[in-house]
């Protein structure tokens, strides 16, 4: 559901948009008997049509992925707080830990409170063999999407090189300009641009299908890192 808004905002500045408008401003007008200074009443009616329908799209596509079975692998990012703590992080040391197990005392930390703060998820890929499919990435908005994006990536790469997976793939929509961003950083190259229908052949959306091979991340992740910094 992180990209539902963003999706929203650009189905609002589409042609479909002044089309729905026009149309139910004249089936106000003829059909209903309607004053035509009182038909204003469509634009935000259409607004509201295309809310519902983009959150829905959204909805029923997390839920799909939420209850679809098939072998899969999570990692989550978490913070670790005080438990008294009034939400405040200027002035505050904060200690970075990218692996399984933080490298600190089991006391200090059993004295925190943890906060799952990003996930991502990836499963066997429906048409490779011997490859990946990422999906379920998601950052709180509260924290940088960027900086724990990457890390959760880098995991999965991890991962995917070390079970010796041939090709990791995922698809972006022209609304998740961060996330895509932050894969081609990484090394993801482009291998295919589609258009997903949200409403019959009238209002679609653009996709990008990213792939990289895990080996080859491998070989070049020290100039990675170095761009990334």
């Amino acid at each position: 559901m992180a990209g539902a808004w963003d999706a929203f905002v650009s189905c609002l500045f589409r042609e479909i948009t002044l089309q729905l408008v026009v149309i139910v401003w004249a089936i106000l007008f003829i059909f209903c008997g309607i004053p035509l200074y009182m038909c204003c009443i469509a634009i935000p009616v259409v607004i509201g049509l295309i809310l519902f329908t983009t959150y829905g799209s959204y909805f029923n596509k997390s839920n799909e992925l939420a209850i679809r079975g098939g072998n899969s692998m999570c990692w989550v990012a978490e913070i670790y707080k005080p438990l008294v703590h009034n939400g405040l992080t200027r002035g505050l040391e904060i200690d970075q830990f990218y692996s399984d197990v933080p490298n600190v005392d089991s006391k200090e930390l059993n004295k925190m409170r943890r906060k799952v703060v990003g996930t991502i998820s990836c499963k066997n890929h429906l048409m490779l063999e011997n490859s990946g499919w990422i999906y379920r990435l998601a950052v709180c908005p509260r924290y940088p999407f960027r900086e724990i994006a990457e890390q959760l990536i880098i995991r999965v790469l991890e991962n995917a090189y070390d079970n010796q997976l041939l090709t990791i793939e995922t698809a972006t929509s022209e609304c998740d300009e961060a996330i895509r961003e932050v894969y081609l950083k990484l090394g993801f190259t482009l291998r295919l641009v589609y258009h997903k229908q949200i409403i019959g052949n009238t209002l679609k959306i653009m996709k990008s299908q990213l792939g990289i091979d895990p080996f080859e991340w491998h070989q070049n992740r020290e100039q990675i890192n170095v761009e990334l910094q």
